[in-house]
């Protein structure tokens, strides 16, 4: 509160003219043009300052040539994590369809030749049986291996991603780079052909490749986009 600025008396020099406020002095000159902040929300109100992205909490997304840091440690989860992550992220690939479905089809079309060749008549609901029965077989074996490779850990994965390991990839505005203790790996996102994430893990396939697994800490969602919007 600024002093109380003492006036004369009504009629005499220094009173105030009438209509004007009375009661306190003007503020000091250093405070003098100040103008109050409105309200938090309402109009006016600054915006909160935003910061890079890669980091949790409100923060405003990077520019598409803004590099992106990502540092992850391994815990005890993670290994089980990529092994269960690879079982079942398998089953969506069109290489495994293709090699479960390679062996009935061959089978399909060799037994067709078989039949026709020494003069008999091919017999669709035959042939498509066999093809079934040859597929459901498959799908058995393959099944009793995916649950055997869910119940326990992969060495290779313990090896990469066991507990205290440290993961980290910096995405750049064309490549990703990622580091691992088994070394370090760089891929133009032109490059990778298929971008699957399935809860905690990330499944990237370069061209060429059988493709790999991370841990979904290390792409983060703007990664993501930045890795799928370079294939379409």
């Amino acid at each position: 509160m600024y002093p109380q600025q003492p006036y004369g008396r009504q009629g005499q020099p220094g009173y105030p003219p009438q209509g004007q406020q009375q009661g306190f002095a003007p503020p000091p000159s250093h405070l003098q043009g100040y103008a109050p902040q409105p309200a938090f929300g309402h109009p006016g109100y600054p915006q909160q300052q935003q910061g890079l992205s890669g980091q949790h909490g409100g923060f405003a997304q990077s520019r598409p040539d803004q590099p992106i840091d990502v540092t992850y440690v391994c815990d005890e989860n993670t290994a089980r994590r990529l092994t269960r992550g690879r079982a079942l992220i398998t089953w969506r690939l069109p290489s495994k369809w293709g090699f479960l479905l390679a062996l009935p089809a061959f089978l399909l079309v060799r037994g067709t030749i078989a039949m026709t060749s020494n003069g008999g008549d091919a017999k669709i609901g035959e042939m498509l049986g066999a093809f079934l029965v040859v597929l459901a077989f498959e799908l058995v074996v393959v099944a009793l291996i995916t649950g055997v490779q869910l119940a326990r850990v992969d060495p290779a994965f313990l090896a990469i991603a066991g507990p205290g390991q440290r993961m980290s990839a910096r995405y750049t505005a064309d490549a990703m780079e990622l580091h691992q203790s088994s070394g370090q790996v760089t891929n133009r996102y032109v490059d990778i052909k298929r971008v699957i994430v399935s809860g905690g893990v990330v499944f990237l396939q370069p061209v060429g490749t059988r493709g790999f697994f991370v841990p979904r800490e290390i792409v983060p969602d703007e990664a993501v986009a930045r890795l799928r919007a370079a294939r379409r």
